[in-house]
Parts: structure tokens; sequence; C-alpha cells
């Protein structure tokens, strides 16, 4: 792993302190998404989850995958998506496997949002297209979502979710 993407990873736990608690704070997994909620009531689901990846239509990549994020706000103000990060890397069981030295995993992603504002008791679905190679050669993944959000009372942080690839 890359010493930027270290450092992306961390801070990601550190801005969701930044969210004005609006409600409780929760976590909900399930067996077809996994989701994590910042301290607002802010939520990303992605389905299906694990997705089944499948060979990439573009010869520069190995695989494909697609799946649809759902960002949800029931905070007691809209939210406005500012950013939306993604990482991938080679798992396996679930787990991620470090890449052997000198290597590194090789992908894309194409994100389709149909704008960047989410009213109040609403949701938002995303659809996202990753293509990607790894160098274990395999085409189990792990893709690691951040979408940056503001609230119109003034609140930022990050709501992360994991999509799992097999």
């Amino acid at each position: 792993m890359n010493l930027s993407r270290t450092r992306s990873l961390l801070a990601i736990p550190a801005l969701a302190l930044f969210i004005p608690a609006c409600g409780s704070s929760s976590t909900a997994t399930s067996p077809t998404s996994t989701t994590t909620a910042s301290t607002a009531t802010v939520t990303v689901t992605a389905d299906p989850n694990p997705v089944t990846a499948v060979k990439s239509s573009n010869p520069a990549y190995a695989w494909s995958v697609s799946f649809v994020a759902t960002i949800a706000n029931t905070n007691a103000s809209p939210i406005t998506i500012k950013s939306i990060t993604a990482d991938l890397q080679q798992s396996s069981g679930g787990i991620v496997v470090t890449p052997l030295t000198g290597t590194d995993e090789a992908f894309r992603f194409d994100v389709r949002a149909p704008g960047n504002r989410v009213d109040v008791n609403s949701s938002m679905a995303i659809p996202f297209t990753f293509f990607y190679t790894l160098p274990n050669g395999g085409r189990e993944a792990i893709a690691n979502l951040s979408f940056s959000v503001v609230t119109d009372a003034g609140g930022s942080g990050s709501v992360t979710s994991v999509v799992n690839i097999q």
C-alpha cells in the first residue's frame, strides 16, 4: 500500500467527527450490504454486496464490476456531496492482501452521480463501475468508497462504505 493511500484511509475516521450529530450514530451490517455511518444520520449502502466480478470489456484491465451505492440522509438538514473517492485492494476471504513490493493494484472507476444534493429524508442512488487488474492475478477485491459531505447547517465530514468483490 502506498503512503498516500494509507494517509487517506487514516483520515476518514477523523473527518467523520466533524459532522454534527442530528440523531444517534449508527452502523448497519447485513449479508447484502455493509454500511458505515458517521456520527450524523447519513448512510451509504452498496447493492449488491458482495458483487461478482466479470471479465472486463476494457482491454487494459482483467476484471470489471458494477454496483449502486445509495447515500441516504435522515439529518435535520440537507447535505451536499463535495467529493467521492474510491480505493480498490486485492483480498482473500474478505481480508486485504498486501501486494508484493514493487507491485500494486491497477484500477479505474466510473461514477455516474445524478447530482450532488440529498434532501432531508431522501436518498440518491449512484452507479459505479470499476475496471481492475490485481497483482496476484485474481479477481477478489475490496472497494472502499468515501463520500465527503457538508450539511446546510454547516457541518462537514465523510461517510464510507466497503464493497466486497468476488
